[in-house]
């Protein structure tokens, strides 16, 4: 086998990977529904003041799982343009995510220091960081979809 049947026989075996991690087009519609279920729930939540830790944090997940499951379904028509933009809409999201760690945690840094705080422990949580990477993956993806 030579370097170019090597080559096109990995590309083909993780084509065949990525094909079986995406999910059906209706998934979508239940992420959007989780998602917007548990936002509403958590709004409601910082108006209530006995309310378990365990309950935001929980919902937090459920809000990154509904934004897994709509950025890894398909679209009705899933042809290589899609594919091209979802590739695109992953890097930027993972761009803009790492840039966006960095600046956020400088941020925080000042702030504590402006307000006389000496505790510069305030990392951000990964909950925070991969909901702003998933939500900026999903925004950019419809983006490029509706001006392709």
């Amino acid at each position: 086998m030579n370097l170019n049947e090597s080559k096109n026989c990995e590309r083909t075996k993780l084509e065949q990977f990525l094909n079986k991690v995406q999910l059906p087009h209706w998934y979508k519609k239940i992420g959007i529904v989780i998602l917007i279920l548990s936002f509403i729930t958590l709004l409601i939540l910082k108006f209530i003041n006995d309310v378990p830790l365990w309950f935001g944090i929980g919902l937090k997940h459920l809000m990154l799982i509904a934004l897994l499951l709509i950025s890894l379904s398909r679209e009705k028509v899933e042809d290589e343009m899609i594919e091209t933009l979802r590739s695109k809409s992953y890097a930027l999201a993972f761009i803009i995510g790492v840039g966006y760690s960095l600046l956020q945690t400088i941020a925080n840094y000042f702030v504590d220091l402006f307000l006389g705080r000496y505790d510069f422990s305030n990392d951000l949580g990964h909950i925070q960081v991969l909901l702003f990477m998933l939500l900026i993956q999903v925004g950019f993806f419809e983006l490029l979809k509706r001006t392709r």
